[in-house]
């Protein structure tokens, strides 16, 4: 009974030791090279930059006033719109970038001993047996998507409805026959007339009231009129802002209007992996604004990425590794976890070879992956932090 004790002891012993001397592994494969059945494996995905692209134009509008030919006549001024016309231009254009899950470098993960993972929002791996130190946010704008906001250009392009008097009133004497005592007698009588103002006469009329206006004001500036009931500091701004604005809307009636509409358009484009690329976001044409890529209207606007070469050195050193390691007919050692070097791009909005606007941005895609060396996941204590927005790494202990 004694030495079946001891041998029980003796196995668990044993069993115990092996377990607990079991090599630990991980391995790292792209999933699109996995072929074989995995049985519940992590999966992340490393991230690729979408460039989000915002563009104001402006439509600068003229409107004629009903009454600039007399202009000069009445009010003393040649400055005056003369035609109707609207033409776009290009205001402001912004370039930004957020991440996205990018399917050709999602990986799949394979380990016998667990390991802690965290992943942001959107699902890019922050850390590995540490939490991040860094606060989680959302990298995408929530209005990535084409918003248009416009003014109403046909309530803007009308005039205010001035009150010039379109009429005048006429008496003119009619005679009417009457029968008085079998006599008839002419009797005069007025008739009351009306008769439409010229356009001339209405212009007469409204520079008048504008000049009307102009006494008003100063009278109001010198305190003349109202004795010591003239208005002071706050009540006098306001009185005068008034005058201002209803003179501006009469002068508007001579001289004209020039309105202003921005309308906002945002575009988004995801880049490739080339060293330079070049795709058309949209046409743009003075008479028509934004119209879609394609149209006939306009001239193309494109956005060009250029690598700025900053994986050139890494990706030689991996180059040279790789064929020294076929030379000595050595095995590939397993992968670690998979993240990126940064690549920095120069992103630029271009029309007919000119540079609208540009920024430098890092593009992932044009980025190195590389992998961490397995071995270090058997160490104890292993910490892993990387960037979720670039998939490069922060911390590794």
């Amino acid at each position: 009974m004694k030495n079946s004790i001891l041998l029980f002891t003796a196995l668990a012993t044993l069993g115990m030791a092996s377990c607990s001397t079991q090599k630990k592994y991980i391995r790292v494969d792209n999933i699109n090279n996995v072929n074989t059945v995995k049985d519940n494996p992590i999966i992340y995905s490393l991230p690729k930059t979408a460039i989000t692209v915002k563009v104001t134009a402006v439509n600068e509008v003229s409107v004629r006033g009903p009454y600039y030919q007399y202009a000069s006549k009445y009010i003393g001024t040649d400055d005056i719109i003369t035609s109707n016309s609207s033409v776009w231009k290009l205001g402001n254009i912004d370039i930004s970038s957020y991440p996205v899950q990018d399917s050709s470098r999602t990986y799949v993960v394979e380990t016998n001993y667990p390991c802690a993972m965290n992943f942001s929002p959107e699902g890019f791996l922050e850390s590995i047996n540490t939490k991040p130190d860094f606060q989680e946010r959302n990298y995408r704008d929530d209005d990535t998507h084409n918003n248009l906001t416009s003014d109403d250009l046909s309530s803007r392009r009308k005039f205010q409805d001035i009150n010039v008097n379109r009429y005048e009133t006429v008496f003119d004497t009619v005679l009417h026959v009457v029968d008085a005592d079998s006599i008839f007698t002419a009797v005069p009588s007025a008739k009351k007339n009306l008769i439409r103002k010229s356009l001339e006469e209405q212009a007469q009329e409204l520079a008048n009231e504008i000049f009307l206006l102009r006494d008003d004001r100063n009278a109001l500036l010198k305190g003349e009129g109202d004795g010591n009931n003239a208005p002071t500091g706050d009540a006098l701004r306001y009185m005068v802002e008034q005058l201002n604005k209803l003179e501006e809307s009469y002068m508007s009636m001579f001289v004209g209007k020039k309105i202003k509409i921005e309308k906002t358009f945002i575009f988004n484009y995801i880049p490739n992996q080339n060293a330079k690329q070049q795709a058309t976001l949209f046409n743009f044409s003075p008479e028509y604004g934004v119209v879609p890529n394609g149209s006939k209207k306009g001239s193309p606007i494109t956005v060009e990425i250029s690598d700025l070469g900053d994986n050139i050195v890494i990706n030689k050193y991996d180059n040279n590794q790789t064929t020294a390691r076929q030379r000595a007919g050595a095995s590939q050692a397993a992968n670690g976890f998979a993240y990126l070097t940064n690549a920095y791009g120069l992103v630029r909005i271009m029309q007919n070879n000119n540079s609208l606007s540009e920024k430098t941005l890092n593009i992932n895609q044009l980025g190195t992956v590389r992998y961490l060396p397995a071995s270090l996941m058997q160490k104890d204590g292993f910490k892993l932090i990387l960037y979720p927005q670039t998939g490069t790494i922060k911390s590794l202990n």
